[in-house]
């Protein structure tokens, strides 16, 4: 055997070993539920709620079942009952864990799912009540036996009273001891996996998300990617909170199947999302606000002149 050949041939034995063994063709799809609170839901804001433009939104299970593909079935519980979770948290979470269990999922995700276990209103002692009410939403999902992904609690003051009343919202102390408990019963049980959830929502909210496009990265306003009640995600934040999603649905899945290697770009998301209208219009908002800058510029350097 010639030396460049063999020198071919130990490059791409190197190269094989580095990436490790290629995932199995055949593998069996994995199956994903979803469960969850009005975000996963893909709950729409609008006049019949109160606010002055229709808003747009899609629920989680349309943008993973796509991400999926044939390499996994994701199912997920009744959209309509998801949004009202936060009328009877533990009956209608009941109602989600009982078809969760009909379905037998390998992953379970549960993005919101604690969301009202921590929120609503309460009497007496808050960090009491709230605490109690949290724990049964953190025993629901530890006595599903399969990898959880859950999100933290984000805070959402600010949010339009019409959708969520400052009574309803824990205090800040509340809210940090509520993700301390949270954090604490990931750590204590293998089955539970954290999303930052929180995270993600305040820089959204607060200075904004640059969202890391091809071409070229995107800053998008305080709040950009929430409808009007400033409380649910549109189009584009369903995609985006996917993305934040993905690297830690993917850690969940087996070691020699194909979604272990999948890899999406915001782009992909946002596809699946069919969020492609509102990006452009960010872009164009966007345009719109750098050429006023420009010109501004161009006024100043007039006027000093």
């Amino acid at each position: 055997m010639k030396a460049k050949t063999l020198l071919a041939l130990l490059a791409t034995l190197s190269t094989a070993l580095a990436q490790g063994p290629a995932p199995a063709a055949d593998a069996a799809p994995v199956r994903i539920h979803i469960i969850g609170a009005s975000v996963s839901a893909g709950f729409e804001d609008g006049p019949l709620f109160g606010a002055e433009k229709q808003g747009d939104s899609v629920p989680l299970q349309t943008v993973f079942r796509a991400w999926a593909d044939d390499a996994g079935k994701v199912t997920t519980h009744s959209p309509m009952e998801m949004a009202v979770l936060f009328q009877k948290p533990v009956e209608v979470a009941e109602h989600e864990l009982a078809l969760l269990k009909k379905r037998k999922p390998d992953v379970v995700l549960a993005v919101d799912f604690l969301f009202w276990f921590a929120y609503g209103y309460v009497s007496g002692d808050e960090l009491q009540a709230r605490s109690l009410l949290l724990h049964k939403g953190l025993d629901m999902l530890t006595g599903i036996g399969k990898p959880v992904l859950i999100g933290d609690l984000p805070d959402m003051t600010g949010a339009a009273r019409r959708m969520l009343s400052p009574r309803q919202i824990p205090s800040p102390e509340v809210l940090e001891k509520l993700n301390a408990e949270i954090r604490a019963a990931v750590a204590a049980n293998p089955n539970l996996h954290l999303v930052p959830l929180a995270d993600f929502v305040a820089a959204s909210r607060g200075k904004g998300l640059v969202l890391p496009l091809a071409a070229g990265p995107l800053q998008t306003a305080p709040g950009a990617l929430q409808q009007e009640d400033r409380l649910h995600a549109t189009r584009l934040g369903v995609a985006y909170l996917s993305s934040v999603v993905q690297p830690h649905l993917v850690a969940l899945m087996p070691e020699d199947h194909p979604l272990r290697a999948r890899q999406w770009t915001l782009e992909q998301f946002i596809a699946a999302a069919g969020a492609e209208d509102e990006l452009a219009a960010l872009r164009e908002k966007a345009a719109a606000g750098a050429g006023a800058a420009e010109a501004g510029k161009a006024d100043a350097g007039k006027e000093r002149r």
